[in-house]
């Protein structure tokens, strides 16, 4: 059953990313086409869609950095114990060194 949560968690997030992916892009394409007509130049379709495209990869971006924020946060903690660890190590072997002395 957790695997099939986990299944549809990710088939939910391919959706998603396609979705916010289009949605800016099919826009600005759309808005630069009728400005082009509009003002019977040939340049506002490329920005638009240059546009269209930053926005939509900067869509993605913030919505993978919020699936990923928990895999990070413990991924931090680890390594957070560890420099720990490191640093507990570090400061009994000063100490072994100072008592043999």
């Amino acid at each position: 059953m957790k695997n099939n949560k986990n299944v549809m968690k990710g088939l939910a997030m391919v959706t998603q990313i396609g979705i916010s992916m289009m949605t800016p892009i099919l826009l600005c394409i759309f808005i630069g086409y009728h400005l082009d007509e509009h003002f019977q130049k040939n340049y506002w379709f490329i920005i638009f869609m240059i546009l269209g495209i930053l926005s939509a990869f900067r869509n993605v971006y913030y919505m993978t950095k919020q699936f990923y924020a928990k895999d990070k946060a413990r991924e931090d903690a680890e390594l957070k114990y560890m420099a720990d660890l490191k640093e507990e190590a570090r400061k009994n072997a000063e100490q072994r060194s100072k008592k043999s002395q």
